[in-house]
């Protein structure tokens, strides 16, 4: 199979391009700047894409870009459009044209948050710009590809990754730095391992599955707070002192970007078709030591 990422230098896609090239597959990464492995391309450039597809000939094409910051996507409305919606839209729409299966991930944050351990066959009810982004999107790149496309909702993603931004790198820094940290005990949902995401679509690939699945780690009610204290646990075993205060936030600001308070996936559906032992939050590999 021959898998084309747009976005490999990032969480997801990293973990995705390697993922498939360790279960055989021929790969091509891109990303917005060059690097050794990775070819230069801009989600918004239609003529790079098609020359890629063109010369790669991929047999599927999974976009993991996207403008994923929800306060950045409230600020910048039509930046969001754009990057969440329209052009992944019109890449969904020119690989059906060309007979290339199409790969789309999304978020929990299509749903409202108010009871959590959602299922896939619950209806979206986004609460802010980005989820309502995401769900027009999942929408209209089915419509687009006759229902062919793998949609693939995510939730509080975390691992090796080149920019450090997810949430485990930020609790490390704050205790290397001996920080005061305010995190919320009210936001709830799964933690969930990049590369159990990864394993997870290359099986869905080479299993011809489509339409929508729920990938996540196995703890949908975990609060933030408690995922950082399973964060701290683990650089505890990887010989970290814990020197960082943890200040729980028991309210929602109200003046803050609306996000889905209970928003945890259920995951029954994936893990009946393909069964994985994720990978516990606590369980850090040894690159964070």
């Amino acid at each position: 199979m021959r898998l084309l990422v747009i976005g490999a230098s990032g969480l997801v896609g990293s973990h995705l391009l390697a993922a498939a090239k360790q279960a055989g597959f021929a790969t091509l990464g891109t990303a917005r700047t060059a690097t050794v492995d990775l070819r230069v391309c801009q989600l918004g450039d239609p003529a790079t894409l098609a020359g890629l597809l063109t010369e790669f000939r991929p047999d599927v094409v999974a976009c993991t870009a996207g403008f994923t910051w929800a306060d950045g996507c409230e600020a910048d409305p039509e930046r969001s459009r754009r990057e969440n919606l329209e052009q992944p839209l019109a890449l969904a729409q020119f690989c059906a044209q060309q007979g290339v299966r199409f790969v789309y991930y999304s978020s929990a944050y299509v749903f409202a948050g108010t009871q959590g351990a959602y299922t896939e066959a619950d209806a979206p009810q986004p609460v802010n710009v980005y989820g309502r982004h995401k769900a027009e999107a999942e929408r209209r790149i089915a419509e687009a590809t006759g229902g062919d496309a793998l949609i693939l909702r995510l939730i509080h993603v975390w691992g090796e990754e080149a920019k450090g931004k997810n949430f485990v790198y930020q609790v490390s820094r704050a205790n290397i730095a001996g920080e005061e940290l305010h995190v919320s005990s009210v936001y709830r949902g799964n933690p969930t391992w990049a590369g159990d995401i990864a394993t997870w679509t290359v099986g869905l690939l080479q299993r011809q599955a489509r339409g929508v699945w729920h990938l996540a780690g196995e703890q949908p009610q975990l609060t933030r707070l408690a995922w950082a204290r399973e964060i701290l646990r683990g650089l505890q075993g990887l010989g970290h002192v814990e020197k960082v205060r943890l200040v729980a936030q028991a309210a929602v600001d109200p003046a803050a970007t609306p996000r889905p308070v209970a928003s945890g996936l259920d995951t029954s559906k994936i893990q009946t078709f393909i069964p994985l032992v994720c990978r516990a939050p606590h369980d850090l590999p040894s690159s964070f030591r």
